[in-house]
């Protein structure tokens, strides 16, 4: 049997990592380091930008060659996938990607496809230079790709299918990028000899350069490692890229536009380039000048603009990082707050991601908890530990044994709802209970109340990984021309589920109330006929109540359907989700 080979991608919001293990051995975790495009200040970095450009409809760089002279150019592309975010409208980057995608009429999809695609060609390439040009005979092929907690089982589902779409192998496994930084910093702190233990919680901030994502878990077990979520996870547009752009606008306010557009655009790329990864990452909150080379910039007198030196004072600096920190450490309270109100004992806060580096934030997420004897810790390689983590995901992960090939995670046990889900049924009408509006005769000559949800799982309950949530779909048929016996066919059937994102979804098909995605399940019709027939009353029309089970099951980062008849599988099960807005 071939050796397993597991590739992780961590398709970040402004950056993306790659990662890869062979399953035996030492089973040493290989991050891929040099991406093409770099230069002598970034040649040996844990992860590349995502960035495409284009000339017309194809595509023309990626990541770090992207330069910013070019117009046809996307990022921030991926918080696309998710068409149900209500922040995106708030940030330029996400608003000019929106803008070109229709100037260049493409969509979200064809963009993150080409993306993912340059990126997978380029780790093959990492490999290959390891294990030869034969190495994909030699391994099995396993890929876990990373996906926000907080996005929607539809954005789940897209990402997935964007992947294959890339030419990534059919089995492509996600996880959440929480848990897999939890992961990552847990497995290498217990090797350290962590103090955490079994009934410990510990809240995961996921701070990247375009979004915060939160989770807070509880240890079940240190050796091998198991968690339960305890709240239901949060986030926000709070990433480090607000750093940046607050400082390109302080740059352009003391410059003056028309002298800032004079400059030459490389200089203006190293300026950003120098404060991104030099004096971001390292400003700490002390009382010390910065200094970022604008060449070309000269003397401003009094603006703090000397010799092609942009002087940062400490004020300044305070007041670029303060509204994002701010907010961060506004997130980060309100999971604990949220988890002690519950009984949680809250010990420590992992900080990773790209802005997790930041000294800056890191002490102030210090200073904010100090009184509460909450720690903050920060592993080595906090900007790779999502990618890191999904590479353990794939060691320590098994498949589950369904008919979709299901990954259910060993390391969480236990999910938090972020949604309620459910089905729309008809009961009956109950002028107490229902609406006039949903009064319905069907054919059995009974008033029905029609537009009624039943919700299989509420927002904030607890769902232990890999159990099922079970409904119960009964679908009236006719078979057969005048129900005559040759009608030995396949019957497709479709079931709607739908989702909420209110704390209390209503009892009705309401505004909040948003289908989710529509079950596409068959089953031969020579099966129904065993079903007892009654006959319309008034028509004398013949017909058959068929009940079938959906089971749910929910995994950390996805949905996976199954639906069941007389206790056997029908013949297949799809979801269609719904069309995303691009």
């Amino acid at each position: 049997m071939a050796l397993e080979l597991i590739v992780a991608i961590d398709f970040g919001t402004t950056y993306s990592g790659v990662c890869w293990v062979v399953n035996c051995g030492e089973r040493r975790i290989h991050l891929v380091t040099q991406w093409p495009g770099t230069s002598a200040s970034n040649s040996n970095v844990e992860k590349v930008p995502t960035l495409i450009s284009y000339n017309g409809r194809e595509p023309q760089n990626w990541g770090y060659s992207v330069k910013r002279a070019e117009k046809n150019s996307f990022k921030w592309f991926k918080l696309l996938l998710e068409s149900s975010h209500t922040l995106r409208a708030k940030a330029e980057p996400i608003v000019a990607s929106t803008s070109l995608l229709r100037d260049l009429d493409k969509s979200v999809d064809d963009v993150a496809t080409d993306f993912l695609h340059l990126l997978w060609e380029y780790a093959q390439d990492d490999i290959r230079k390891e294990y030869g040009p034969n190495w994909n005979t030699m391994y099995k092929v396993k890929v876990v790709l990373t996906v926000p907690a907080i996005w929607s089982p539809a954005a789940a589902n897209k990402t997935k299918d964007v992947a294959r779409a890339a030419g990534l192998p059919d089995n492509v496994f996600l996880v959440s990028e929480p848990e897999a930084a939890a992961l990552a910093i847990m497995r290498e702190k217990n090797a350290e000899g962590s103090s955490l233990k079994v009934g410990d919680s510990f809240v995961v901030c996921d701070a990247g350069g375009g979004t915060v994502d939160l989770v807070s878990y509880t240890i079940v077990s240190v050796d091998p490692l198991q968690l339960e979520e305890c709240v239901v996870g949060n986030g926000d547009l709070s990433g480090s890229v607000f750093v940046d752009a607050a400082f390109e606008n302080y740059v352009k306010s003391i410059v003056g536009i028309e002298k800032y557009n004079s400059l030459r655009e490389r200089n203006k790329e190293q300026m950003m380039r120098e404060f991104e990864s030099t004096v971001k990452r390292n400003y700490s909150g002390d009382n010390q000048d910065c200094f970022v080379e604008l060449v070309g910039v000269g003397d401003i007198p009094n603006q703090h603009v000397e010799d092609d030196q942009i002087i940062l004072t400490p004020d300044v600096m305070r007041n670029l990082f303060d509204d994002i920190v701010g907010r961060i450490i506004s997130l980060v309270k309100g999971q604990v707050d949220e988890a002690e109100r519950k009984g949680f004992n809250v010990k420590t806060i992992l900080l990773v991601g790209g802005f997790g580096c930041s000294n800056y934030l890191y002490k102030t997420l210090e200073d904010a908890h100090r009184e509460d004897g909450i720690q903050v810790l920060r592993g080595p390689g906090a900007w790779s530990s999502v990618c890191r983590g999904a590479a353990r995901w794939g060691l320590e992960n098994a498949i589950a044994p369904t008919s979709q090939g299901s990954e259910v995670s060993k390391t969480l046990t236990v999910h938090i709802a972020r949604y309620s889900l459910g089905i729309c049924v008809s009961e009956p009408f109950d002028g107490n209970r229902h609406l006039e509006a949903d009064r319905v005769f069907l054919h059995d000559r009974k008033f029905y109340a029609t537009n009624q949800m039943e919700w299989l799982l509420k927002k904030g309950e607890r769902v232990e990984v890999g159990t099922p949530l079970t409904a119960q779909l009964t679908k009236s048929i006719q078979l057969g021309t005048f129900d005559g016996l040759f009608d030995i066919g396949v019957r497709t059937f479709t079931a709607e589920l739908y989702c909420c994102y209110d704390d209390h979804p209503p009892s009705r098909k309401e505004h909040s109330v948003q289908q989710l995605c529509t079950v596409e399940y068959a089953i031969k019709c020579g099966k129904l006929w065993i079903e007892n027939s009654y006959r319309d009353p008034l028509t004398r029309d013949k017909w058959r109540d068929v009940t079938f089970t959906l089971l749910v099951m929910l995994d950390s980062a996805i949905l996976y359907f199954m639906v069941g008849y007389q206790g056997e599988p029908v013949a297949y099960t799809v979801a269609k989700y719904q069309n995303a807005l691009f």
